[in-house]
């Protein structure tokens, strides 16, 4: 199993970059957790997930929101998930695009 996960309080063309899920290492599936502190008109995150092959599944998404005094926690009741099947040396693109002041917490998890 690898764990990866970041808080970040900008936008991020590809978080995976940089990490040991940049070029999955062997074949399993992909579960990917967001959250936003913070999610209302003027302050929130877009998620957008391009596939290793090139399809599009999520485009501009908002992030739900936690309590905004605990930026940083992934709440599992409210989160937003998706899982992936991911095949060794593939890579998903995701973007998380802010709007206004927020942060945003992302995780990967690979399971073989």
């Amino acid at each position: 199993m690898i764990y990866e996960s970041a808080v970040i309080a900008a936008t991020s063309a590809d978080v995976l970059n940089g990490t040991r899920l940049n070029a999955i290492p062997y074949n399993g599936t992909l579960i990917l957790d967001f959250q936003a502190s913070l999610a209302d008109a003027t302050n929130s995150y877009a998620l957008t997930i391009q596939l290793p092959n090139g399809d599009v599944p999520v485009d501009t998404q908002i992030v739900p929101a936690n309590n905004p005094a605990l930026g940083g926690v992934l709440d599992e009741r409210t989160l937003l998930r998706f899982s992936f099947r991911a095949t060794q040396g593939g890579h998903f693109t995701i973007s998380l695009t802010e709007s206004g002041t927020a942060i945003a917490m992302w995780r990967a998890v690979l399971k073989p």
